[in-house]
């Protein structure tokens, strides 16, 4: 099922190009403005997802990728209102707008298996060259009393890289809290060149280990270029006490709503009680 919602996704994205240019091909061999229509229609979401890729600090989306879902209605609403003899603009808009719905609450919808409970030990994670991460023990080395963990989807994924960008807000409030910053990702650390600045553990997890199972997805990561692996992690964040107990957890059902930094700040007060 996942490989197959990630063909599903790479095929709707190629379909919505491919129609783009079809309605600038057939714009310039007719002059109708239905054409233009669909174009906004078609490309909305591709350039949408193409900025927030290239700009995730400038450009934020959320559940419902609001700008993208009114460019989209725009388009369909310029195809309502000139093509009058109902013809192929009419028909690809209203397809264009179904496969767009069809990715915001399905194809970008994430499904947790059972995960640890709140008041329960975190468990060992195995990283990268197969070397097992013990929460406790990382904690009790670096003198922290609390540690936030962070699952993070993927390097090509905006919305993870966005939240990089927020986390170095936090970063004052966790020194003078005393709380450890680690990072998860399928990801290797030199992938996120935008953490320089983070005071944090960046871990690669180790895809096909066992242990690792409950926070990755095989076969979750889009088909893209800059994907060096096929794996993804589901993302989660988790506020772990210096035993390595769960005081708080986050497990968001869409990919592209992982978690505030607000958020995060907001529950740091666990630790205290």
């Amino acid at each position: 099922m996942r490989k197959f919602k990630v063909f599903l996704t790479t095929l709707a994205f190629v379909w919505l190009w491919i129609c783009g240019f079809w309605a600038i091909y057939r714009y310039f061999g007719s002059g109708a403005i239905a054409w233009l229509g669909l174009l906004l229609n078609a490309w909305a979401l591709p350039l949408w997802m193409l900025l927030r890729s290239i700009w995730p600090e400038k450009y934020r989306g959320d559940q419902r990728e609001s700008a993208a879902f009114a460019a989209v209605l725009a388009g369909l609403a310029v195809v309502l209102l000139t093509d009058t003899d109902r013809g192929q603009p009419i028909y690809l808009a209203i397809c264009n707008l179904f496969i767009f719905l069809v990715y915001l609450f399905h194809l970008s919808a994430v499904r947790h298996p059972d995960m640890p409970a709140v008041d329960s030990r975190f468990p060992e994670l195995v990283v990268t060259s197969c070397k097992i991460w013990h929460a406790e023990e990382y904690a009790r080395r670096n003198n922290f009393c609390g540690l936030l963990l962070i699952f993070l989807r993927g390097r090509c994924c905006a919305d993870s890289r966005a939240l990089i960008a927020e986390l170095r807000e936090l970063s004052p409030h966790l020194q003078k809290r005393g709380v450890g910053l680690v990072l998860f990702s399928t990801s290797p650390a030199s992938d996120w060149g935008g953490s320089g600045q983070l005071a944090a553990e960046i871990l690669q997890l180790e895809s096909g280990a066992c242990a690792n199972l409950p926070f990755v997805v095989a076969g979750g990561a889009p088909l893209l270029p800059c994907s060096r692996t096929t794996a993804a992690a589901r993302p989660s964040q988790w506020l772990l006490d210096s035993e390595g107990v769960v005081v708080w957890r986050h497990l968001p059902h869409n990919y592209r709503t992982p978690g505030s930094a607000d958020l995060l700040r907001s529950q740091l007060f666990r630790l205290e009680e």
